[in-house]
């Protein structure tokens, strides 16, 4: 049974993904973008991509949701704790709309084995949680198949990497990188370009990918627990303010949000 696809969107780097001419017009054919946010090494410093206060800023002056990305070259679970510090360190009090992902594609990575993969995942992730940020995990349909198979990766968002017409990774997935080629106004030479299929957007509870009145009305049924949160990704959706629990001032921010208030 095929997807069906509730936003698209794009991923973007200093070199490789394509550098923005014009974040203008690549707001207007865009529901989302992931911006690189670094590399986490085996030693410091963690490299800060070139690009990236210049697109977050972009992101959030034109109205795009976005999340980051770190791309992974440690291979121990302490550097794994040491980089998802740094990473909440740069985005500092920046508040995304989609997740931190980490971007698993190192060869020697994957030769340290499928359990110490994972539990350097689970490391980077608890950082990153507990910092009020949600995680996600980037890697290509082959090496999800054969390294990222810990039923553990299915409770977190899943990026999945596969160039082709369609997926034929047969496990959960929530976003599809599709191509390395795509062409977007604003972006000088290709870009990565993706499909996602859920909604992590703060406030949207009924996933249709936007924030709107119906949500507001939703939250504060939540809140006065005439209706519930049905799913782990609704509750978080749910929670505006991030304390933990669903009030009135959920509602209020949601509708705040709706409404194209910053708040």
């Amino acid at each position: 049974m095929s997807k069906t696809v509730l936003t698209k969107g794009i991923d973007v780097s200093n070199v490789g993904q394509g550098r923005i001419s014009d974040w203008s017009k690549v707001a207007k054919n865009i529901d989302f973008a992931i911006l690189k946010l670094g590399n986490g090494y085996e030693s410091e410093p963690f490299y800060t991509d070139a690009q990236f206060i210049r697109n977050a800023d972009a992101c959030e002056k034109y109205g795009i949701p976005y999340g980051v990305y770190v791309y992974q070259y440690f291979t121990s679970v302490a550097k794994a704790r040491a980089a998802a510090k740094k990473t909440v360190e740069l985005l500092r009090s920046r508040k995304l709309d989609y997740p931190v992902f980490l971007d698993i594609e190192e060869n020697k990575v994957f030769r340290q084995g499928k359990a110490k993969i994972l539990d350097m995942a689970k490391a980077f992730c608890e950082v990153i949680e507990a910092a009020g940020y949600t995680y996600g995990t980037y890697c290509s349909t082959g090496y999800f198949n054969s390294h990222l198979t810990d039923k553990w990766y299915d409770s977190k968002v899943k990026w999945l990497a596969q160039y082709y017409k369609e997926v034929t990774y047969k496990g959960k997935y929530d976003i599809w990188q599709y191509s390395s080629t795509g062409s977007v106004p604003g972006i000088n030479g290709n870009v990565d370009m993706n499909f996602c299929y859920i909604s992590v957007l703060e406030g949207d509870v009924d996933h249709d990918g936007k924030i709107t009145a119906a949500d507001a009305r939703k939250i504060l049924r939540i809140a006065a627990q005439l209706d519930s949160a049905s799913d782990s990704q609704t509750a978080d959706n749910a929670d505006m303010n991030d304390d933990g629990r669903f009030t009135a001032e959920d509602a209020r921010l949601a509708l705040l949000k709706a409404s194209g208030v910053k708040t």
